[in-house]
């Protein structure tokens, strides 16, 4: 049957009549047809946001190469190369750094017994 584009009308529905429980029914159904959709769309949004951070994270993470440790074998270029042992970063040694306390004094020959 071929369509005869000159005959063509223009139609606008102003009205549906539908019975209360055909249109509950429509609607359930309409709802449970919805949650495979949402689904695929959570996939697709999951792996789209992971790919543009991977992607953002490569073209950052060259700048700060020196404080990458690969294997744990290497030692930063901006570690302190001293014979003191390292303490844990904490907290409070995070804040209090240059933390001044007055009225005490630091004798090193105390811990030697003179």
């Amino acid at each position: 049957m071929m369509v005869d584009d000159t005959n063509k009308q223009a139609v606008v529905v102003t009205d549906i009549r539908m019975p209360f429980f055909s249109m509950v029914i429509f609607m359930v159904k309409w709802a449970i047809a919805a949650i495979p959709a949402m689904c695929i769309l959570i996939v697709f949004g999951v792996l789209t946001w992971g790919m543009l951070g991977g992607l953002l994270l490569s073209l950052t993470i060259g700048k700060h190469t020196d404080s990458v440790r690969t294997l744990g074998t290497e030692t930063p270029a901006s570690a302190l190369t001293s014979t003191e042992p390292q303490l844990p970063t904490t907290a409070e040694s995070a804040y209090f750094q240059k933390l001044i306390v007055a009225g005490i004094r630091d004798k090193p020959g105390l811990a030697g017994g003179k």
